[in-house]
């Protein structure tokens, strides 16, 4: 019944495979050897022990017992592959990495089977040792010459610098040599000291008494102040109409200054004269201003007190609480030792360079100056005009002015010790 039909379907299968001669045969997988810990051998060397057959897969009738084809081998070493003893007929690939190419490899033995690809791999990664003694083999290029010692470098340096019979030649190498031993050698400036005396000179006065002008006027007649910029100073003058101002701003630059006709802070100039060398302080005369003028008085050699001989004027800053008197208290206070009394304003209409008001002020000065401190010949009366300028360098003759006999007022200053 049915067994018997279940086997006659069997015998057409293996009928029909028979006929057709396709037997497929697959052989029994073998048990995976462990990692041989054995090195590959080394070029020369004697092949080593056929391993187990590889697995083979055949489609023929019968299993095919024909040459095995070579495995393919990649060396990965920097020298050429070792040749192994010839015994398959098929010459194996060989992939070489090495920088140089590597020569054909004789196939590997026929007993070699898929499964020793764990011996290959290691052949492969010792191989590349054997580089570094294959290189050190190769012949070193030469070192470089040493560095000569400092004595030799010189020796060498004379010789070269010798002539052709041994004679020091001196003559430059090139232009730019010739040009820097043509160069003249540099001299050291040396810083000659003035031999002139210097002194500073603080101007102290009443308000309005004229002390910037007659500062101004002394720069600019000592050449410290050009003529272009006086005229500069002129033009702004008249803008303000304030003509009278032109020398007074050579030393008040502040624009309130200016506008109202005041110093406020202590200004400086400087100027020269053949004997000596002098530092204007023009201190202010308002009293809202005494600590600038008390700054200006500590720092003086020589007092320069400004009086106006304007009628009015005089007795405003001198008998009214004027600053006259205080100013002239706070400088021999603060050390002055020597004084300039300089009336001001005798070419005024009021007062038409007059004798009699010359002597006036004269008068009333000296004993308040006696008891202030200054001794007899520490302090000086000249006569001046600071606006015209008369009696500041030159002094006038005797045509003019008969009645003084003493000198201008830069001869003045000259004359103290």
């Amino acid at each position: 019944g049915k067994g018997g039909g279940k086997g006659k379907n069997k015998k057409k299968n293996e009928d029909f495979d028979g006929k057709k001669g396709n037997i497929i045969t697959i052989a029994k997988p073998m048990a995976r050897p462990p990692p041989s810990t054995e090195k590959a051998p080394l070029p020369g060397s004697s092949a080593p022990a056929a391993k187990p057959a590889a697995k083979v897969v055949s489609l023929g009738s019968t299993p095919s017992e024909t040459a095995k084809p070579a495995a393919k081998v990649v060396s990965l070493s920097a020298a050429p592959a070792a040749a192994a003893a010839p015994e398959a007929p098929k010459q194996s690939k060989v992939i070489s990495l090495s920088a140089t190419p590597a020569p054909a490899a004789t196939p590997a033995p026929a007993a070699a089977e898929e499964d020793d690809w764990e011996a290959q791999a290691e052949q492969a990664t010792e191989e590349p040792a054997s580089a570094p003694e294959a290189q050190a083999e190769e012949p070193a290029p030469a070192p470089a010459a040493a560095k000569a010692s400092p004595a030799a470098a010189d020796e060498g340096k004379k010789e070269e610098d010798a002539g052709p019979n041994g004679q020091a030649n001196n003559e430059p190498k090139d232009d730019a040599e010739k040009a820097e031993k043509k160069k003249p050698a540099k001299k050291k400036k040396e810083l000659i000291r003035d031999p002139r005396p210097h002194l500073n000179l603080v101007f102290i006065g009443h308000v309005d008494a004229g002390k910037s002008t007659i500062s101004g006027h002394l720069l600019y007649a000592t050449g410290m102040v050009d003529e272009r910029t006086l005229e500069k100073f002129e033009r702004e003058a008249k803008q303000k109409n304030r003509e009278s101002w032109k020398y007074a701003w050579a030393m008040d630059i502040g624009d309130e200054e200016r506008d109202k006709g005041k110093t406020h802070e202590t200004g400086t100039g400087y100027f020269e004269t053949k004997g000596r060398r002098y530092t204007i302080l023009d201190a202010p005369g308002h009293k809202a201003f005494v600590p600038s003028m008390i700054g200006g008085a500590c720092q003086a050699d020589i007092g320069v007190l400004i009086i106006s001989a304007r009628k009015g004027e005089f007795e405003t800053g001198f008998e009214k609480g004027g600053q006259t008197r205080e100013h002239a208290i706070l400088a021999k206070t603060a050390g002055v030792r020597y004084l300039v009394v300089a009336i001001n304003k005798m070419d005024d209409p009021s007062v038409e360079w007059s004798k009699e008001r010359y002597d006036e002020i004269v008068d009333k000065l000296n004993p308040f100056l006696r008891g202030t401190g200054y001794a007899k010949g520490s302090y000086e009366f000249m006569p001046i005009s600071g606006l015209n300028g008369i009696n500041l360098s030159e002094r006038l003759g005797k045509d003019v002015w008969p009645w003084f006999g003493g000198p201008c007022f830069l001869g003045g200053l000259d004359s103290f010790p």
